[in-house]
């Protein structure tokens, strides 16, 4: 069992702030997820890679703040196949709750050790109904998390297996780039083809099929276990997005970005 949040209360400073018109913004004027994380999540706890933190159907009963790592939401049918659904990355919260407000609706598996923190369903709730930051913040965390899992759906449906991994390169970079977890265009990849597959609706052979073609093609390059964008512009192309207009619809509060030039 996951730990649960302390007494909501001891969790942000000033108490006096916690009011209903309680603000603890970061410096942009509005709560960033890494503030929510430390005056609203639990004890941090670490888990190894592969761990599963939640299986569709258990009691959801505590939202987790994923504080460092990679963590995949996903369903399977029964012979086993796998949709990732949504991959969650620092900071930013899972909720995962099924219509029945009880019940976990997707599986959660942490793809790489991550560092998470669980604060439980009761006292969340009370500090949501306390807290105005609170609430925006976690309102623009969830149209955040639905805006992105739009744009990916659209291209599961209607997407060419190279455009498909084109835009889930260019959304984890933008993701990326504002957690502060890139070097100019190089970022991390620490998931194996089958789980970009899984990601993609591809098979792992097709993933790497297309990584060689956008390689290929001098759109990135592919050391192990990273990507290296070497042109932004064809990459954003490809996905058919723009890049600014991009950033305003899948990133959350509070987060400042590095631009890279797109010549």
């Amino acid at each position: 069992m996951l730990e649960s949040c302390a007494a909501p209360d001891a969790l942000c400073a000033p108490a006096a702030a916690a009011d209903a018109g309680e603000r603890c913004p970061s410096r942009s004027g509005a709560l960033s997820p890494g503030d929510g994380a430390a005056r609203w999540g639990g004890r941090p706890r670490r888990v190894p890679a592969g761990t599963e933190l939640r299986f569709e159907g258990d009691p959801a009963d505590s939202v987790l703040w994923v504080l460092t790592g990679w963590v995949a939401l996903s369903k399977s049918l029964d012979d086993g196949r796998r949709q990732i659904l949504d991959l969650v990355l620092p900071v930013d919260l899972i909720q995962a709750v099924a219509a029945d407000g009880a019940t976990s609706s997707c599986r959660i598996t942490a793809l790489t050790e991550t560092v998470i923190a669980a604060c439980a369903w009761p006292a969340f709730a009370r500090r949501l109904a306390a807290t105005a930051a609170l609430r925006e913040l976690v309102d623009r965390l969830a149209a955040a998390a639905a805006a992105r899992q739009t744009e990916r759906m659209l291209r599961l449906g209607q997407g060419t297996a190279y455009e498909r991994v084109a835009h889930v390169l260019l959304e984890l970079f933008v993701r990326l780039e504002a957690a502060h977890q890139t070097a100019e265009t190089a970022f991390p990849l620490p998931i194996t083809q089958t789980e970009l597959g899984d990601l993609t609706g591809l098979t792992s052979v097709h993933v790497c099929r297309t990584l060689r073609r956008l390689a290929r093609n001098g759109v990135i390059r592919h050391p192990d276990h990273a990507i290296v964008i070497r042109d932004v512009a064809e990459l954003c192309r490809i996905s058919r997005l723009s890049l600014d207009q991009f950033r305003t619809q899948i990133l959350p509060p509070g987060l400042t970005m590095a631009r890279p030039a797109l010549a």
